[in-house]
């Protein structure tokens, strides 16, 4: 319960209404995705449009890439055709015949640009770049070819390193440390390449059978093989949605906690300096 306690109180000392980041560079949106061919997580949806946008308001980003902009095939043409001409794709409808059948490439193409639309139109009204980052591979291998393909687009583009932009990654791919043991995310290859990074998580009050998104585990839990009470942050706070710095203080109480799905034994803390948490 003391951790609950200082969690909470934490979030009612420094929780604000939107995040202002002075650094240049990157900022790494980690989100949960919304799944592809169902609505019931739409919550993260309507979380990550509204930092995304809020994000985006400000001029100095140049570029917002996505790795749900697939960087090749149909997903990638309907984004392109949007973004460009106001064309849109019809929508998926699971319950329409031929549904379950439809590879996942056309169900990309149609759920990617609805579900992206309000940003999309942003960047209709004030033209940045778009980059489509996102890759067809899975496992470890995953985070390397969102790097290369961010790389190949800032490259196309002549963007300079230190140019401000937002990338809308998974989690796993926007941590500043590990997330899985021994993985490499996509941030700490870009760091790596020199490209300054600053990290935002969004938590939602989603929940089903595989757990919570927002769900936290004391960190000494992992070595000690404990199986302690998950900690729901969203309930932590009444605001429909707080945000907040994780390290604005240096006995901040998330560099005690990790993420429930988290086995790298880092904090969370180390793999995002803010966190907005979101009730739907």
């Amino acid at each position: 319960m003391a951790l609950r306690d200082d969690l909470l109180n934490y979030i009612a000392r420094h929780g604000q209404d939107a995040i202002t980041i002075d650094r240049r560079g990157v900022v790494i949106v980690g989100e949960v995705h919304a799944f592809l061919r169902r609505n019931d997580a739409a919550v993260r949806t309507t979380a990550m449009t509204r930092l995304v946008r809020e994000l985006l308001a400000d001029q100095r980003f140049r570029y917002f890439g996505n790795e749900s902009f697939l960087n090749a095939g149909p997903t990638r043409q309907a984004i392109r055709d949007y973004w460009l001409r106001a064309i849109l794709p019809p929508g998926f409808d699971n319950a329409a015949p031929g549904a379950a059948a439809m590879d996942q490439q056309e169900v990309g193409r149609r759920v990617m640009p609805h579900r992206f639309q309000p940003v999309l139109d942003d960047l209709r009204a004030r033209p940045r770049y778009v980059l489509s980052i996102g890759s067809r591979m899975d496992g470890d291998i995953r985070d390397r070819r969102l790097a290369q393909h961010f790389f190949e687009e800032v490259a196309d583009r002549g963007i300079a390193r230190d140019t401000p932009g937002v990338l809308l990654l998974g989690a796993i791919h926007a941590a500043a440390a590990p997330f899985e043991l021994g993985h490499t995310t996509t941030r700490m290859i870009l760091e790596q390449h020199g490209y300054p990074c600053t990290s935002i998580r969004i938590l939602t009050d989603f929940a089903n059978d595989n757990g919570a998104d927002d769900g936290v585990l004391p960190l000494a839990s992992f070595a000690d093989d404990a199986d302690p009470p998950v900690i729901r942050l969203t309930s932590l706070h009444l605001q429909p949605r707080i945000c907040f710095s994780t390290r604005a203080a240096p006995d901040s109480p998330f560099f005690s906690v990790r993420d429930q799905s988290s086995d790298s034994g880092r904090s969370l803390a180390e793999q995002y300096e803010f966190m907005v948490l979101h009730r739907g």
